[in-house]
């Protein structure tokens, strides 16, 4: 039986030559190897199908862009539940922002709601992706957040981005940069690679 590797190295960074000696031992039904090689299988067909779940909510680059956002500012590289992530981003989202780095271009993509009719303070417009993250089951919630962290390390990877406090102290070169990483078009490109959008 012909058995491709490459969907597995490439979720998984398992060496293929690691993989292909797995598989001579397929024979050996006991075998911890074997039994953690069925199971990486049926992860990748299950992160399919849920990917294709999540498409069926439509969610849209906006909702993904905040989230990616979100997870960049505050470090977050691993699994949170989503609890804590709702209530992490609706603190995030209230927090009054001062400073000349909040007029960047980027900043308004953020912060874009007026939290009054006479106010010029600002928060971010949450509602859409609480909605969405409100119906994920927990598969479907971990598959996105997963997927989200995965684009938040390639966008830090390739154009060399850290912050520890959201945009204080950015330069309007740092800011164009973060503006470029996480523009809705690389969000989208990456997101349908994934099968969510």
């Amino acid at each position: 039986m012909q058995i491709s590797y490459k969907p597995l190295v490439e979720r998984f960074s398992i060496p293929r030559p690691t993989l292909i000696e797995w598989q001579k031992r397929a024979e050996e039904k006991e075998n911890w190897r074997v039994k953690h090689l069925a199971y990486l299988r049926m992860q990748l067909c299950v992160e399919k199908e849920t990917c294709a779940e999540l498409k069926k909510y439509a969610p849209c680059p906006e909702e993904l862009f905040l989230l990616c956002v979100y997870l960049f500012f505050y470090t977050i590289d691993a699994y949170i539940p989503k609890d804590d992530l709702m209530r992490g981003f609706r603190a995030f989202a209230l927090e009054v922002r001062n400073g000349v780095e909040y007029q960047h271009e980027f900043a308004g993509r953020i912060w874009s709601l007026r939290m009054g009719e006479e106010s010029s303070k600002k928060m971010v417009n949450y509602y859409r992706l609480f909605d969405l993250l409100k119906h994920l089951t927990a598969a479907q919630y971990a598959v996105l957040l997963s997927a989200a962290i995965e684009f938040v390390h390639a966008a830090k990877s390739k154009y060399r981005i850290d912050t520890k406090a959201c945009l204080e102290g950015k330069t309007w070169q740092e800011l164009f940069t973060y503006d470029k990483a996480f523009s809705l078009k690389s969000i989208e490109t990456f997101f349908k690679n994934k099968g969510i959008l």
